[in-house]
Order: C-alpha cells, then structure tokens, then sequence
C-alpha cells in the first residue's frame, strides 16, 4: 500500500511521462524527495523517469524533459505514478495499457497524477477503486468508466492505487508518503524548505470556494449560482430561480448586474457554454450530444451561442 515502510533503500519511485504532461505537476513531486534526502541525510528516495518509446517526453509547457528508460526495458516498479496532462483520452497506446496491466500484475503501487486516472482506467487496474483526478476531467472520466469511483479531493489513497488532481496536490501527496513512512518532522522539515506553510487535508476541495471566485459573500448570489451550476443540463428558467431563492426575478437580476456585471440568463448561458468548452476539449462526445448535455436545445443554437463567445465554432476545438 502506498506508505507503508518499503523492504530496502533507497526507494525507487517510477515516473512515467506520457506527452503533455504536466511539468509542475512532475517537479512537485520530485522536489520534496529530493529535500527528504537531504534533510535525513539518507537516501531515503531515488526515482527514475519512464516514457513508451524512451528518450525525450514533450510536456504540456513545450519543455522536453528525457526519460531514462522505455517502457521495454522498465523492469518491475515498486512504485509506479503515471503523469498526465491535456487529452488524455489520446495518448491512449495497446502498449501503454499493456506496461500499466503488468505492473499491476507485478503487484506494484501505482498511481495518477492529473489526468493519468484516465489512463488507469481505461488499461481496466481501477474498478472498484476510489479515486480522484483534475476536476476539469473528472465528470467526463467517470461517464465513462462507471465502475470507478471517482470523487474531487486532492488525494486518494485506495490499498495500493492512489492519486492527485496534478500540480500543487503533487506535492500533498509526496508530504504525505514522507510523514507517513518516516514521520511528521521529516515531513515539516521539506515542507519548510518548499515555503509550503499550510497542510491542506485530503478531502479540501480542487477549487476555491464560489465565494472567492464571485468575489461576494452575499448568500442569493452565491445560492442563485449554486443552482445553476447543479442544473447545467436541463437549466432552471429565471424565474424559478428566483422561486427558489424566495426572491422576485427583478432583485435577482439587480444583484447580478451589481456583482457580476451581467444578466442572470447570460451568466448561466456562459456557464453552460465554458461546460462545453471544457467536454469539446477533453471528450471524444459528439458535438450534438455535448450541446444538448450543456442545455441547448438545437445544435445551431449552440453553435452560434459558442461562436459569439469563443469566435469559433465547437466543431474547431478538436
């Protein structure tokens, strides 16, 4: 299981770098057991980064990093976290699915990073596992592998498969293997070194609250909002927003155009809209299927709704 103390050091944690993948998310990892080494003074951790074919790996910044080993000549992981980034959905490879598959079999701790829950999933390791991925892919991620239970935290750990939503979250994660094999004051000593002065709980939530992100703690905002965002594909009329919120449909348009500068029915329209964005981006759905997930009830409609705001068609995000 992911922490418990390993039979020999130093430790070997695999990487495997799958193209896009998320350069902060990689030395956000690698970095707090780099300083676990040296405020130990063992070599508690050493790490080896994997790709498919071998040699470099392009990251979702254009920065090529090189691997040290392909999947060929990998070996048996202990420890094995696979790094994701944007579209996972096509890195997807018979041989990947088949090295993940393996080590499985070899009876490895594996985990994701980012978006790499994906591919966990898709090579079939996490049914009846409890996991947890970026939250921009999430929804999509578990509409398709329905016996994986996939929740928004920023660390699972689930007997021996684990993982994190990417950036930051790398780092709570490697904090947590550290503290949980040789204790909090190692644990405290690199998260000084890394200026990170606050330990966030597994269960924290992906993104920040919808109080910071609308800027206003006023309660029939922040509620009116709620509802629109838990009713994205079959979407409430205004009026039965207000309904809801005990309020008349003017003072809610008032408290939108104070706060937030625009209508009710454009905020939501643009919700709805940036919904789709995201499942244009990370799903292989039909653009139809989209637009009617996301409330539109024609595909014109949708598409020249999503031209006005993007000033392109659904159709050119792929």
């Amino acid at each position: 299981m992911f922490g418990n103390r390993p039979l020999k050091y130093p430790q070997t944690i695999s990487f495997l770098l799958v193209p896009g993948f998320s350069l902060f998310g990689l030395t956000s990892m690698l970095d707090p057991l780099r300083h676990a080494n040296r405020a130990s003074q063992r070599e508690l951790y050493q790490w080896q980064l994997i790709s498919e074919p071998g040699g470099l790996v392009t990251s979702s910044d254009g920065i090529e990093i090189m691997s040290q080993s392909s999947i060929r000549d990998a070996g048996k992981c202990e420890t094995l976290i696979v790094c994701a980034g944007e579209q996972p959905q096509a890195q997807v490879t018979p041989a990947l699915l088949s090295f993940i598959r393996q080590q499985a079999g070899f009876g490895a701790d594996i985990g994701s990073q980012d978006t790499a829950t994906y591919l966990l999933a898709a090579a079939g390791i996490l049914d009846g596992y409890r996991t947890t991925m970026h939250w921009e892919n999430l929804q999509s991620t578990a509409n398709e592998f329905p016996g994986v239970e996939i929740v928004q935290e920023l660390l699972v750990v689930d007997r021996n498969r684990f993982a994190c939503p990417g950036a930051l979250s790398g780092l709570d994660m490697m904090l947590h293997l550290i503290s949980t094999q040789h204790g909090h004051g190692l644990a405290t000593a690199v998260a000084d070194e890394l200026i990170y002065t606050r330990k966030r709980a597994h269960t924290d939530p992906q993104r920040t609250s919808l109080q910071q992100r609308l800027d206003s703690r006023n309660p029939k905002l922040v509620n009116a909002v709620q509802l629109m965002e838990r009713n994205l594909e079959e979407p409430l009329s205004i009026p039965e927003i207000a309904q809801y919120l005990d309020i008349s449909s003017r003072e809610l348009e008032r408290l939108f155009k104070h706060y937030l500068q625009e209508t009710p029915n454009a905020y939501y329209r643009n919700l709805r809209l940036d919904q789709a964005r995201w499942m244009l981006q990370q799903s292989t759905d039909s653009v139809t299927s989209i637009a009617f997930a996301c409330g539109f009830a024609s595909l014109s409609h949708f598409t020249r709704c999503y031209q006005q705001r993007f000033n392109k068609k659904p159709s050119q995000e792929r």
